[in-house]
């Protein structure tokens, strides 16, 4: 979507359609834009059949005016607006412009401040996109948005949004795309086009011998029923040398997860392309960050693997020896997620000097059960980090919640004939499964986050498409826009 602004709103061009937002009141819907409209949006005001409701849409048709169509979009009561509100009010009206094949489209907004022009922006460019790359017949989009009132003193914030936009996107894509479109040796050649964003960034690809060699037991271990050899990108970006600052995002990437000899059921793979949204998320968040020129320091680390089945795959009741010389008795093959990031948060710790961790992965069933599909987990042994991706989380209405890590739990993952068991019982299953990983991080601060039922949705809404949603992308790029 093209941005445009400059213009009034009394010498506004011609366009397809124009979106105005409401508040609800008292007496019906309040023009929240204080711009004189046709009286046919004052009909359908007066007529009650537009309120100006939260996520209310109302298309009216005027013949005299500058748009066939106009769009009313409401916010709820004013005393209750929010960044998030005005997101998703914005972004499910760009929604319904799709579906009609509406063009062009003039904005007004609420008003000119910094808050209310990133929300409503950011609304519109999310709930533009299409994933088109399979389909003969392509899903419409919004192709120009003019934005009415702004002067080009907002241009550099309107370049940052649509920057941000392109990482979230760019995750979405990966994610949507065909499991063998997106295996490990194909996203290890999308991340070696890095390196031409930015002499700042350098990419190093370890293969399968350099995985043997460095006794990478874990990672190695899922790999063995795949027939496609498991890769660990590297990806640094230096935004900032002369500082020691050093945050390692470490993203979960199985391609595609059968749940190995633990065979998911048919209806349970469906969605298992998503298994990679991890190490999707740590590449868009690499994209906008090289691309905003922040002046921070991140070190991307992707295990990347499928999780397949074969006489080769790994057993239930073997046991394994990782990166951090752990052993690992293996009680169920589908927990194969914290398996790779074990080997790939010990080889953090032990070679990157990281300053902070954070991983990122679609981890646990479980944590749907605790959160829901709108409510990202989080378990961080940092108060201070906890507190930063909270306030990133807030601004971006990337909701999260901060969960126990309870060293009492850590009784359900003693095993017998190895130094941890990979799984505990059906009970905190998000937990435990944030307790195995922290055994593999060391002392250094650290954050993990889980997207396993927050990253993929087939109930679109608002400004989040079918399936792939790009969360984490602009809750880390907000972090890091803090720094």
């Amino acid at each position: 979507m093209k941005v445009i602004i400059g213009e009034n709103f009394s010498s506004r061009s011609i366009a397809d359609c124009l979106l105005v937002p409401f508040f609800e009141g008292e007496k019906g819907a309040e023009n929240a834009s204080n711009k004189s409209l046709p009286p046919e949006v004052q009909l359908a005001v007066d007529s009650k059949d537009f309120k100006g409701k939260d996520d209310e849409v109302l298309f009216v048709y005027a013949k005299e005016n500058k748009e066939l169509r106009i769009v009313l979009i409401g916010l709820g009561k004013e005393k209750e607006i929010t960044d998030e509100k005005i997101r998703r009010s914005y972004g499910g009206a760009v929604r319904q412009c799709k579906k009609k094949s509406i063009k062009t489209i003039n904005v007004l907004l609420i008003s000119e401040e910094e808050e209310v022009i990133s929300s409503s922006v950011e609304g519109m460019l999310l709930s533009n996109y299409s994933f088109n790359k399979y389909k003969t017949e392509k899903e419409a989009k919004v192709e120009e948005a003019r934005l009415i009132g702004l002067n080009s003193s907002h241009n550099v914030l309107i370049d940052k949004l649509k920057m941000i936009s392109t990482g979230v996107n760019f995750t979405r894509d990966l994610v949507n795309g065909n499991a063998d479109d997106e295996d490990p040796q194909k996203i290890a050649e999308i991340s070696k086009e890095f390196a031409k964003l930015s002499k700042k960034v350098k990419v190093n690809i370890f293969d399968k011998k350099f995985l043997e060699k460095e006794k990478m037991g874990l990672l190695l271990a899922v790999n063995k029923g795949s027939s496609k050899d498991p890769v660990l990108v590297q990806l640094e970006y230096k935004g900032d040398p002369s500082s020691k600052e050093n945050t390692v995002l470490v993203g979960k990437g199985v391609t595609y997860d059968t749940g190995g000899l633990c065979l998911k059921p048919p209806t349970g793979m469906e969605t298992m392309k998503d298994d990679m949204s991890g190490a999707a998320v740590v590449l868009g968040v690499m994209h906008a960050v090289i691309s905003l020129k922040l002046k921070v320091n991140i070190t991307g680390l992707i295990p990347l693997t499928e999780n397949s089945i074969d006489a080769n795959s790994y057993k239930v009741g073997d046991v394994h020896c990782g990166y951090s010389k752990k052993t690992v008795e293996i009680v169920n093959t589908d927990a194969e997620g914290r398996l790779i990031l074990a080997d790939a948060l010990a080889y953090a710790a032990k070679n990157l000097n990281p300053t902070k961790i954070i991983d990122i992965a679609t981890l646990t069933g479980a944590i749907g059960i605790s959160l829901g599909d709108e409510i990202l987990g989080m378990f961080s042994n940092d108060d201070k980090l906890a507190e930063q991706l909270k306030l990133a989380s807030e601004k971006t209405g990337e909701l999260l919640w901060r969960m126990p890590l309870h060293d009492g739990y850590k009784k359900f993952l003693k095993s017998k004939i190895a130094d941890i068991k990979n799984c505990g019982e059906r009970v905190a299953g998000s937990i435990t499964a944030a307790l195995f990983l922290k055994e593999f991080i060391q002392d250094y601060s650290w954050a993990h986050l889980d997207i396993a039922t927050t990253a993929a949705t087939t109930k679109p809404q608002s400004h989040q498409p079918y399936f792939a949603t790009g969360v984490g992308v602009r809750l880390l790029v907000e972090l890091f826009s803090q720094n």
